[in-house]
């Protein structure tokens, strides 16, 4: 693994790791660290939008080396589930422009939000427990698997662009592991479903720009090929 790519798929899971305690050494409080407004909320939606914009950016790529329906499908569904989850964690723009709740529909939003997942746990925690059910397989034991097994995935393999490659692994071990971390050594620095969900929004946007970046490579390879 190069410097560049270790400091990607490495470096940025433990830099986010480490911003609450540098919050805490700086402002001296969790004051804007946490909360719906707050430093952990917000860089949630930006690996978001990053995502967003690296599945676009794959898109093209695909596009260009003919790949099919499937790999464009997946690539939308990236950009759609990202969309959906970054919205939802704005509240569709709520905590950005300050706008009040409807009383119908404070009745039955929890959180008095304009969300859909304070509403109901099939809007919140199913959609949370199959990402990280996703993330556990797809993102660790498999990688692992193939690594420790000498398997290469091979362009052939119908699902050779959608399996997570070891780039993401780091970061889908925290997912993993951050809630029984917190459980164990509780500081109080650190709310346990925020960083939850930040740590999710992250292996997305890692994700994709693996993806991308593979694509990229494919397509650097293909030009090469077809060169004089």
């Amino acid at each position: 693994m190069n410097l560049r790519r270790l400091l990607v798929f490495q470096g940025i899971p433990a830099l986010v790791m480490l911003i609450p305690f540098a919050w805490y050494l700086v402002v001296g409080s969790d004051r804007g660290l946490k909360g719906e407004a707050g430093l952990i909320e917000n860089l949630t939606v930006l690996f978001l939008v990053v995502a967003i914009g690296f599945s676009i950016a794959g898109m093209f790529k695909a596009r260009r080396l003919g790949l099919g329906g499937l790999q464009l499908g997946w690539l939308a569904l990236m950009i759609l589930g990202s969309t959906y989850f970054a919205l939802e964690e704005i509240s569709y723009g709520q905590h950005l422009f300050g706008w009040g709740t409807a009383e119908t529909w404070k009745e039955l939003n929890d959180q008095d939000e304009t969300n859909l997942h304070n509403v109901h746990a099939i809007f919140d925690q199913v959609p949370r427990a199959i990402l990280t059910l996703g993330i556990l397989v797809g993102g660790i034991i498999l990688p692992l698997y193939r690594h420790f097994r000498g398997i290469e995935l091979q362009p052939s393999d119908r699902f050779y662009w959608q399996w997570p490659t070891l780039d993401c692994l780091t970061v889908g071990l925290l997912v993993i592991l951050i809630r029984p971390i917190l459980t164990v050594f509780d500081t109080g620095m650190i709310n346990t479903g925020e960083t939850k969900e930040n740590l999710i929004a992250m292996f997305i946007m890692l994700y994709c720009i693996s993806l991308h970046n593979r694509l990229a490579a494919h397509l650097r390879q293909s030009g090469e090929a077809a060169g004089p």
